[in-house]
């Protein structure tokens, strides 16, 4: 008898053999997926179990070489790459969030604008830009609760799922190239805020928004933000 490790970091079991034999041949599993013995604690590879050998007994697919098991390819972790029209969506509702908590500062700001421009009288860009400005400080704080908020939120999805809010909705799951689920570190601090910091870098954060923009058409759909976080997006 065995216990499992899902991609959700969740675990199930413990189940016979022949189960997990069924679970690898319906794609459910695979040689790199986590397990243990019931009468055990430490966690391997199934790819590690002699019962999961090819032999008589069985039809699984060989073992992977120790290299292959240490560094797995993402091809091998995912039948079929999560289409760009899924992840789109996804993204445009993460985004759409932040627009939200930026309207009590935006709104302020598109007035005092709009208020100026139908006056009719040409301005300089520093006396448009200084009365922006005094709007903007003055109503920036009521952005901050509400992005603190969806900080909190996306974090917590982050950590505990693989999920942001979009994600969520749309049914689409962060995991690693084990397939485990990515936890702190990997989803939110390598694959969130990494990326991040580089975008507010002047002039290199924009070329690398577009790059990391423009690996999501690879075969694989992993962006910059992925690679740097050993990460891959999977259906959930």
């Amino acid at each position: 008898m065995f216990t499992i490790q899902g991609a959700d970091g969740k675990e199930y079991g413990p189940v016979t053999t022949g189960h997990i034999a069924e679970w690898i041949r319906d794609g459910r599993a695979n040689l790199l997926t986590k397990a243990r013995r019931h009468d055990d604690t430490v966690w391997k590879a199934l790819g590690h179990f002699e019962e999961f050998r090819v032999g008589p007994a069985t039809t699984v697919p060989p073992v992977l070489p120790v290299a292959a098991v240490a560094a797995p390819q993402p091809e091998a972790m995912v039948s079929a790459p999560v289409s760009l029209w899924l992840r789109l969506p996804a993204a445009l509702v993460d985004g759409l969030l932040k627009i939200l908590c930026f309207l009590p500062t935006t709104i302020p700001v598109t007035r005092v604008l709009l208020q100026q421009a139908m006056t009719g009288q040409q301005r300089s860009f520093a006396e448009v830009a200084a009365s922006t400005r005094e709007v903007l400080n003055a109503s920036l704080d009521k952005s901050l609760p509400l992005l603190a908020v969806l900080l909190l939120i996306q974090l917590t999805l982050l950590t505990l799922r693989g999920q942001s809010v979009g994600k969520l909705l749309i049914g689409l799951r962060i995991v690693r190239l084990d397939g485990s689920a990515p936890g702190f570190v990997h989803a939110f601090v390598l694959r969130s805020c990494a990326p991040f910091l580089l975008e507010q870098v002047p002039l290199f954060g924009l070329i690398f928004w577009v790059v990391d923009t423009c690996f999501v058409f690879r075969a694989d759909r992993r962006c910059v933000h992925d690679l740097i976080a050993g990460t891959v997006v999977v259906k959930a």
